[in-house]
């Protein structure tokens, strides 16, 4: 069944005038006809009362043009769908990052695309970087937002900005009255509060103090799974933690931390664009990456080549 034939039916039916049919399809009249006689030899059965002056459907002829009408419904429902989503009008925007970039980095682009695609919904996967990597490389998530990825085949990390870490304590904290530098060996008789093992800030800090502490006892270290956690712990009064600066930028202003100055702490954490090579990226994807770049990030050239 061809869906031009269809379509030249569906017109008949709706006008009742075969000349008047041709003339809105660009058709000639006798193409119009033979196009109606070769769907009617296909379906086996009469589609038009040609005996009288106005043509009109035959019973079949009207079961057809139910259907003709839920056909090209769609069809115009479909056409209309694309075009919102060619335009942005419409669509999902998915972005994975790590808990750092999805609430320090990320935001504030988030609400620009989203100024100018309202209509266009957002979602953030937070998970921490190597998840992020591996989600990225399975085809979960088109891009990502972290630091280190995997060494996995064809996976690309392009730098996008690096962040010093600093150790931070609560103003009432005996650290943060101290004069002068605070040293490796000082942090010891004080919580040290990190984010849980694996995690690139946590593994820098364990090496730090490796190296750094002069006394052999091992540091106390308490895990939790969240930077605001730890955050709200040393403003508590509950021990140290370290944490990358723009972190911790509000409640430094605020005078509810306080950074210590460390002797040799000189670590920091870099952020990376993570994609696959070749992959091809949908239009919420590319329009956000085109915002990205526009606001001064930069972005590679495999990239750029595709944004719009």
């Amino acid at each position: 069944m061809n869906i031009d034939h269809l379509k030249t039916f569906h017109k008949i039916a709706e006008t009742g005038n075969f000349t008047q049919a041709a003339r809105d399809l660009f058709l000639t009249q006798p193409a119009v006809s033979m196009q109606v006689q070769s769907l009617e030899n296909s379906l086996g059965v009469p589609l038009f009362d040609r005996s009288r002056r106005k043509v009109n459907l035959t019973s079949e002829g009207r079961v057809l043009y139910e259907y003709t009408q839920r056909i090209f419904s769609l069809v115009n429902q479909m056409q209309d769908e694309f075009q919102s989503l060619s335009q942005l009008d419409t669509g999902r925007l998915v972005l994975g990052a790590s808990a750092i970039m999805s609430a320090y980095y990320l935001p504030g682009y988030m609400v620009l695309f989203h100024q100018r695609h309202p209509g266009v919904t957002l979602d953030l996967a937070v998970h921490n970087s190597h998840v992020i990597a591996e989600k990225v490389y399975r085809g979960e998530l088109e891009i990502g937002f972290c630091g280190s990825s995997s060494s996995h085949p064809n996976l690309r990390a392009h730098f996008l900005h690096r962040e010093p870490l600093i150790v931070v304590a609560g103003r009432k904290s005996a650290l943060a009255q101290k004069d002068g530098p605070v040293c490796a060996d000082d942090l010891l008789a004080h919580p040290f509060i990190l984010r849980e093992q694996g995690t690139r800030v946590t593994n820098k800090v364990q090496e730090w103090f490796k190296t750094h502490a002069g006394r052999p006892e091992r540091p106390s270290f308490m895990t939790v799974d969240n930077m605001e956690v730890a955050k709200q712990l040393v403003i508590n009064g509950l021990g140290v933690t370290a944490l990358p600066r723009y972190a911790a930028a509000l409640e430094l202003a605020a005078g509810q931390l306080t950074q210590l100055r460390l002797e040799s702490f000189d670590l920091h954490v870099n952020y990376s664009l993570v994609y696959m090579e070749g992959q091809r990226l949908s239009r919420t994807v590319t329009h956000f990456l085109a915002l990205l770049f526009e606001l001064g990030v930069p972005l590679p050239e495999e990239i750029l080549s595709r944004l719009p």
